[in-house]
């Protein structure tokens, strides 16, 4: 098994006639009109008609705080299957959606009775029907703030409001999501030979009080995921490493505990075992940057969070106004400001890039091994993101249900489709707006400036003088370009920006995502790197009244960059150009000061700071950290896409939801280390490296730890 057998089985997967996550033929030929007739009259006057009703959607509670929703019972409609008077009732489970701008509801007349020989006395009169209430202003407000997160999530999904429902299925998304549109989702489970309107007009026939104008959305049948090229395939390559592992595994047990001989390293390289006490093994060599584990690790919590609250706008929520003044409180602002942990992994990218590298090798050797410097690591990145994009375009696809599920589908749809934008690093300019896994834009950003950092790279080998300019020059060249594009487009300084929403997608696309504008903390990264191999195992000595200095401004700035978003995310905020001046230098301020934190940390004078960040505890989800990068948010999107009713919001339950997301992702995160990553690592220094192990066991220790910093610091939000 090695990188050419993933890579072929990838291209299969891609090369395959593309197929949507759910069976859209299967909606179709179920359709019959004339069974469909026989089945809503025969429902009309039977006790069966009530399994319909009572799994359909009723008034929902909470209107007035937003909530206009109700998705009724989703498997208590998929699981009727009766079979009355020579017909076969099966449920299908459809929702509609109710336009805010309905028509007064029409009270009928009273009906003439003309067959009646009756008399009526002159004076009568009939009892008045009483009028609609008028909605209080908190109901009004509540209904705005609603429709201002339904266009947000609209805005997310590329859809805008001139375009009908039958289209909000189109390409043109930024992140997989059901979208939550400009009216009331009302769920109704119908007949399965039944279409949506068919059932909604012949129950609103009946029902002369419920005449309300709608728009069909969406229908679920049991079993209505079909297998595609991409399960095939991911149930091949699963199951040939997962016989690879028991077969490893078994020799090597063998060998250590009953041959007692040492086992070929090449044979062992999937087992289990070996691979468990390796990763479990925690040897620092000399220069190694202790405290980056614990930044990578806090990193990667924050993220998490991050997302975990992100991905509650992605659903039907209960109270959705509670969410737009949650976005607004003092209170909110570590997780507002959380995007700014990207910048974070950029600059540790551009510290390890240099530090990793200069002093170790001449420029004549290094320009001879170019091609390995790209190919290290494209392929230590490879295995666990093909990995994790298959789980994405299958498995993931077939482990939960619910009538959230779109969000999963969309995002097992996009890896099906677009999975070779991932593995090559191109997304983020290639379809920005279809991305497979979506955090994975990082990736390709980290890439394309991994791949242009060897041009300065070249200049640190040689004289220090001319080392500083030219990282000095790059490092201009970045800021310029990222005020220029920043102070020409007037985008909010927030990435959700409550009264903001309609630039969210342009946002994303020209700035979020630019290699351009997220430049300058990669850049202010190799400064700090090549300042760490310049004074490399030296004592350097700092006046205390430096050090102090130095400190409080570092943690000033950082305490900037985070608060700064509290005013930003007001509505009454208008400074346009502090957006701007944010946009253009945040993060590299962010950069800056942290890399201050690292340095300090590295030559002695981070005191706590860094007894804090090097404790040995950080040093396992240090190592996942990669692997829980790329599988933390599908594995999010399944939890949400698995609700069964509208989501209500608060900060206790939201903060439980992270501790089980971030227990799992961890656990998941384990279990790819060492079935794939681990592996897959030893086959690339049999490849690339040979058998030489004995003359440099030092040597190659540190290139491993090396790595792996290298290469667990892709996050996105």
């Amino acid at each position: 098994m090695d990188f050419k057998l993933l890579l072929l089985t990838a291209y299969v997967c891609g090369a395959s006639a593309f197929r949507n996550a759910f069976d859209t033929d299967l909606y179709e030929s179920v359709i019959d009109d004339v069974q469909c007739r026989e089945q809503l009259d025969y429902l009309g006057n039977s006790s069966l008609g009530l399994r319909f009703l009572d799994a359909s959607a009723k008034i929902p509670s909470g209107i007035v705080s937003g909530n206009i929703n109700d998705l009724g019972d989703y498997y208590q409609c998929l699981a009727i299957d009766q079979t009355e008077s020579a017909m076969q009732f099966q449920g299908k489970y459809c929702t509609v959606i109710m336009p805010m701008d309905q028509a007064p509801i029409q009270i009928p007349e009273w009906p003439d009775i003309p067959d009646l020989n009756i008399t009526l006395p002159e004076n009568i009169t009939w009892p008045e029907l009483p009028e609609w209430p008028t909605p209080d202003s908190e109901f009004m407000m509540n209904l705005e703030k609603m429709i201002q997160l339904q266009k947000f999530s609209r805005t997310l999904a590329g859809v805008g409001r001139e375009e009908s429902v039958a289209n909000e299925n189109a390409e043109g998304r930024i992140f997989p999501m059901l979208i939550s549109t400009f009216g009331s989702t009302l769920a109704f489970c119908i007949p399965k030979v039944c279409s949506t309107r068919q059932a909604v007009d012949f129950i609103q026939q009946r029902l002369i009080f419920l005449n309300f104008t709608y728009n069909e959305y969406y229908c679920r049948l049991p079993n209505d995921k079909p297998f595609a090229p991409a399960d095939y395939t991911a149930f091949a390559i699963f199951g040939v490493i997962a016989i690879l592992l028991v077969l490893s595994t078994a020799y090597d047990l063998s060998c250590v505990f009953y041959l007692e001989t040492e086992p070929n390293p090449l044979y062992r390289c999937f087992s289990v075992y070996t691979n468990t006490r390796r990763f479990l093994t925690f040897n620092s060599p000399p220069g190694a940057l202790e405290c980056v584990d614990g930044i990578r690790a806090i990193s990667m919590a924050w993220v998490v969070v991050g997302h975990t609250y992100s991905m509650t706008l992605l659903g039907f929520l209960h109270n959705a106004p509670d969410i737009l003044l949650w976005m607004r409180q003092f209170s909110s602002t570590w997780v507002n400001a959380a995007p700014i942990t990207v910048d974070t992994f950029f600059l540790l990218s551009g510290i390890l890039a240099v530090y990793s590298t200069i002093g170790k090798i001449s420029r004549s050797r290094f320009i001879r091994s170019i091609h390995l410097f790209y190919i290290n690591r494209l392929l230590r990145m490879f295995p666990l993101l093909a990995a994790v994009i298959l789980l994405q375009a299958s498995v993931l696809n077939h482990v939960s249900d619910g009538p959230f599920w779109q969000n999963t589908a969309q995002a097992t749809e996009n890896c099906r489709k677009y999975w070779w934008s991932a593995l090559l690093h191109v997304q983020n300019y290639v379809n920005t707006l279809n991305l497979c896994l979506a955090q994975t834009w990082y990736l390709s950003v980290d890439m394309q400036l991994y791949y242009v950092c060897p041009i300065i790279m070249f200049w640190m080998f040689g004289s220090r003088k001319l080392a500083w300019v030219a990282v000095a020059f790059i490092l201009l060249v970045s800021l310029v370009l990222s005020s220029v594009i920043s102070f020409m487009n007037d985008f909010s300084a927030a990435l959700v920006h409550p009264g903001r929403m309609g630039e969210f997608q342009d946002y994303i696309r020209v700035y979020y995502i630019n290699t351009l504008t997220r430049a300058p903390p990669f850049f202010v990264g190799m400064v700090y790197g090549y300042m760490l191999h310049t004074w490399r195992d030296q004592k350097i000595r700092i006046a205390k009244i430096n050090v102090y200095l130095l400190w409080i401004l570092s943690l000033l700035m950082m305490s900037f960059c985070i608060f700064t978003i509290y005013p930003v995310m007001q509505l009454d905020h208008d400074a346009q150009t502090f957006d701007n001046f944010l946009n253009a230098y945040m993060r590299a301020i962010w950069a800056c000061a942290l890399g201050w934190l690292i340095f300090a940390c590295v030559k002695g004078y981070g005191g706590p700071i860094n007894w804090l960040l090097s404790l040995r505890m950080w040093k396992l989800p240090a190592r996942l950290s990669f692997a829980m990068y790329l599988i933390h948010l599908p594995l999010i999107m399944v939890a949400n896409s698995s609700w069964l009713k509208t989501h209500y919001f608060t900060n206790g339950e939201t903060m439980y939801r992270f501790m089980s997301d971030f227990l799992l992702t961890f656990l998941a995160a384990f279990v790819l280390c060492i079935a794939i990553d681990a592996p897959f690592s030893t086959l690339q220094k049999f490849l690339l490296g040979g058998k030489k192990k004995a003359p440099r066991p030092q040597k190659t220790e540190s290139k491993q730890v090396i790595y792996d910093n290298e290469d667990v610091i892709k996050t996105s939000l």
